[in-house]
C-alpha cells in the first residue's frame, strides 16, 4: 500500500529539508501546501521501515513535524478537540490552585492523570474537593488569563468554513470551556460542571462526569448524527484522557503530547502550531482562515 506524507515546519535550512524528505522517499515532485512551510508527498508505492525512519530523522533534525499515513490525505468532517494544553496552553485547574496556594498538590495530581498513572475521574474529584469554598468569581477572573495555543482559532474556523462539525470536549470546568467555545467558534462544548452554591464551589462535581470514555462517545455520537463513520473525524489532545477518542478517529493527533499519547497518535505536533493539523488534511494556505 502506498504511503502519503505531509511535512510541516519552518526549518532554518529552508526548502532543502523538504527536498531531502522528497529524495529519501522518492517523491521529488512534491506538492507545496504552503510555500516553504508545508509539503505533501504522494509516493504511489510502499515504503519500507528504514526509509520512513530516515525521513523521520531528517524531519526531526530540521524541526519539521512529519505526518506519515497509508490513508488518503483528505479533509475530515468532524473535529473533536481537548481543551487544556491543546486548544489553550494552560491547565486551568493548576492556575486556580496557584491562586489558592494549592499549586503543588493540584499540579501533582494533574500530572499523574495526564500521564495515565491514576484514573482521571478520581483525580478530578480529588482536585475539585480541594477547591471547596472558592468564590465562583475567581474562576471568572481566571478566564482573562487564558492563553490560546497558536493556530487554535484558525484550525476551528477553517474546518467550520469547510463544512466540518467542531466539538470541544474537556475534563475541565464548563465555565472555562464556554469561554474557549465562544472565542474559537466551536459548534458544541462538553465539559464538567462544578457544583456552586451561594456563589461558592462546594467541592463536588455535578453528574455526568466527562471522562476519557465520554470523549470517545462524543466523537462517535457526532459522527453518527452526520451519518458518518469515526474515520471521518480528526481528534486532537495531549494526555491520557484523550486516548480513547484518538483510538477510533480517522486522524488521531497530539499537540505536544505526553509520552503515553505519542505512540497512539498518527501525527504528533511538536514544533509547529495547530494549523499543522489542517495541512495534515490537505488544506492549502489559501484555505486557512486568518
Amino acid at each position: 500500500m502506498s504511503i502519503n506524507l505531509v511535512a510541516v515546519g519552518n526549518p532554518a535550512g529552508g526548502v532543502s529539508a523538504f527536498e531531502g524528505i522528497g529524495a529519501i522517499t522518492g517523491t521529488h515532485q512534491f506538492e507545496w501546501l504552503s510555500a516553504g512551510r508545508a509539503a505533501l508527498y504522494r509516493t504511489g508505492r510502499p515504503l519500507d521501515a528504514t526509509c520512513i525512519e530516515k525521513a523521520r530523522n531528517l524531519a526531526l533534525s530540521a524541526e519539521i513535524d512529519l505526518f506519515v499515513t497509508r490513508k488518503p490525505i483528505e479533509k475530515k468532517a468532524v473535529l473533536v478537540a481537548d481543551m487544556e494544553a491543546t486548544i489553550i496552553l494552560d491547565e486551568m485547574l493548576d492556575l486556580l490552585a496557584e491562586e489558592l496556594d494549592l499549586g503543588d498538590a493540584v499540579a501533582n495530581i494533574t500530572s499523574l492523570a495526564m500521564n495515565g498513572k491514576i484514573d482521571f475521574g478520581r483525580s478530578l474529584a480529588a482536585r475539585t474537593a480541594l477547591f471547596a469554598g472558592t468564590p465562583e468569581s475567581l474562576l471568572e477572573r481566571l478566564c482573562e488569563r487564558m492563553r490560546f495555543t497558536p493556530g487554535a482559532q484558525r484550525l476551528v474556523t477553517s474546518m467550520k468554513n469547510a463544512g466540518a462539525r467542531t466539538v470541544l470536549v474537556t475534563g475541565g470546568y464548563d465555565m472555562f470551556a464556554e469561554k474557549v467555545r465562544d472565542a474559537c467558534g466551536f459548534d458544541e462544548v462538553v465539559a464538567n460542571r462544578p457544583e456552586v452554591r451561594d456563589g461558592m464551589l462546594t467541592g463536588q462535581l455535578l453528574p455526568p462526569i466527562c471522562t476519557a470514555a465520554t470523549k470517545r462517545e462524543v466523537l462517535e455520537r457526532t459522527c453518527s448524527a452526520l451519518g458518518l463513520p469515526a474515520e471521518s473525524a480528526c481528534a486532537v489532545g495531549d494526555g491520557a484522557n484523550d486516548m480513547e477518542m484518538l483510538k477510533i478517529a480517522g486522524l488521531p493527533a497530539s499537540y505536544r503530547g505526553k509520552p503515553v499519547l505519542r505512540d497512539l497518535a498518527d501525527f504528533n505536533i511538536v514544533h509547529g502550531d495547530l494549523t499543522a493539523l489542517l495541512f495534515a488534511q490537505g488544506y492549502r494556505e489559501s484555505e486557512i482562515s486568518n
